[in-house]
């Protein structure tokens, strides 16, 4: 009656607030008894101290085995330890190497546990979940981020009041990846374009007197990453809507995308190019094919997904 029964703060912290009501009685239950009392427990047992349904038992053990908290057998259950696991998942066998390659990874080591001390007094009041430890690790040897990198990673997710999980920073950390940063010139680089980014996008809604949806966006990252233009080639392309009620990004999209494919990448080459176009169709009496200042070439488009702007606002023009 007056014996006390551990349980890991990994399971408190991480693994708890994931669980159901009768998963967490269950696993609770059974430390008690792997503890204090034999070290068996059928399912029968469980469900008649709890008071609950043998197959709600049966669920709630299913529950605890897929986040590996027990081994369910024919004959009885077991209690996993967490501990172990954890450790297991946290080493890493070094092969042997020079003593300047040692005393490197110990610098390098020193470095990231300041950083990460640092983020956990700043963003966690001091107190950490073994979850966030260990994406910090996996983010520092998938990424090779600088250890100012993933200190400005959390002040990001801080920022944006998106620490109550790690999705919203698990994003962070695969964009910039996937954009290349590590070191923290490389975010500085990254961010400079976003925010550009952000502005051409602010003021493509602005010309075009509409909300962007998310399709409209991902064309405007199309212009910027993939054909290499500028905010004044843009700009140009976004002229020929005038004139227009309803402007689409379909129509703007379909310029830029023929003055890309002539290899145009300059403000003068595009007006080059289209006051020699506009000549040869006054000269031979043709129509353009693409009425680029006429407004029946304007579809009503759906506006059924917007979206806001990425993370980092825009600035106005």
């Amino acid at each position: 009656m007056f014996s006390d029964t551990p349980v890991p703060d990994l399971f408190i912290h991480d693994i708890m607030p994931k669980l159901s009501g009768n998963a967490v009685k269950c696993y609770l239950f059974l430390n008690s008894v792997f503890y204090n009392g034999s070290r068996d427990a059928t399912q029968a047992d469980v469900a008649d101290r709890l008071g609950i349904s043998e197959e709600a038992v049966n669920e709630s053990l299913l529950e605890l085995s897929r986040v590996q908290l027990i081994t369910v057998s024919d004959q009885d259950i077991s209690i996993g330890d967490l501990k172990m696991q954890e450790l297991q998942k946290r080493y890493r066998p070094i092969s042997s190497s020079s003593p300047s390659e040692i005393g490197q990874r110990e610098n390098q080591s020193e470095e990231r546990e300041k950083i990460v001390t640092l983020i956990k007094m700043t963003f966690f009041q001091g107190i950490m979940t073994f979850m966030w430890y260990d994406l910090i690790d996996r983010w520092f040897e998938a990424y090779g981020f600088e250890p100012e990198v993933m200190y400005a990673l959390f002040q990001e997710a801080a920022n944006n009041n998106r620490l109550d999980g790690p999705g919203y920073a698990t994003r962070i950390a695969e964009d910039w990846a996937a954009a290349g940063v590590k070191t923290y010139d490389q975010l500085s680089v990254y961010y400079s374009r976003f925010l550009e980014k952000n502005r051409i996008k602010a003021y493509v809604g602005k010309k075009l007197r509409r909300s962007l949806t998310e399709y409209d966006l991902k064309d405007v990252d199309m212009w910027i990453d993939e054909f290499g233009f500028d905010q004044g080639i843009i700009d140009e392309a976004l002229s020929k809507t005038r004139g227009a009620q309803r402007p689409t990004i379909r129509f703007v999209t379909a310029v830029l995308k023929d003055w890309h494919e002539r290899g145009l990448n300059s403000l003068e080459g595009v007006k080059a190019y289209e006051e020699a176009r506009q000549e040869d169709a006054s000269r031979f009496g043709v129509k353009q094919g693409v009425g680029r200042d006429n407004r029946d070439n304007f579809s009503v488009e759906e506006s059924e997904f917007d979206t806001p702007m990425p993370r980092i606002d825009g600035h106005d023009d």
